[in-house]
């Protein structure tokens, strides 16, 4: 009996150690651009329908993070609304709203969602991800807007400010270019 004790401890230990380190989920850590983005999940406002990035395959996707009080923020919606207009099917502008560090919370996105339906008479056009806490961990950035360019084969081609949303960036990314604007760099130190 002890010997079979014996194999069996000496067949299981070994094999132990390195699966053990297959369960632990891995971190995000920071991506930049040239980097593969994972299959990241979100809820989309305002039914917190689950949606993940592999959703949008076959599309170059903007992640727009934005806060509720940024006034240069909600003046480009027009703007990415008519971009994804414009390159229907090829765009989608996913809004990125990371709670805890624009401190929204989900009262002040009801306000907003609400004050929007009745000064433009319409429903909030672009897909909204609220409460999220991976893409900000994959791209950490202070100031906002902050926009992250992301190929059809999920790679980052740019991280970028306002001024690089452009049609012809636009076309530059859909031809799987990566962007030659200015990597916007915030510096980040805190971890949230």
């Amino acid at each position: 009996m002890k010997f079979f004790l014996f194999i069996a401890l000496a067949v299981i230990w070994p094999a132990r150690s390195p699966f053990a380190q297959d369960l632990q989920p891995a971190k995000p850590h920071r991506l930049s651009v040239g980097d593969t983005v994972p299959d990241i999940s979100f809820f989309l406002w305002p039914e917190s329908k689950p949606t993940q990035l592999s959703d949008f395959s076959g599309q170059l996707v903007i992640l727009d993070f934005w806060a509720t009080w940024c006034n240069s923020c909600i003046r480009m919606f027009p703007k990415a609304d008519s971009l994804q207009k414009q390159f229907s099917g090829q765009v989608q502008f996913l809004l990125v709203n990371s709670c805890r560090p624009t401190q929204d919370s989900t009262p002040q996105l009801q306000k907003f969602f609400r004050r929007w339906q009745d000064t433009k008479g319409q429903p909030f056009p672009l897909a909204t991800a609220t409460n999220d806490t991976t893409a900000f961990k994959l791209f950490p950035h202070i100031y906002i807007p902050h926009y992250v360019w992301i190929s059809a084969d999920r790679r980052v081609l740019g991280i970028t400010s306002a001024e690089a949303v452009t049609t012809s960036n636009i076309q530059k990314a859909l031809n799987g270019h990566i962007l030659q604007e200015p990597i916007k760099g915030d510096r980040y130190d805190k971890d949230y």
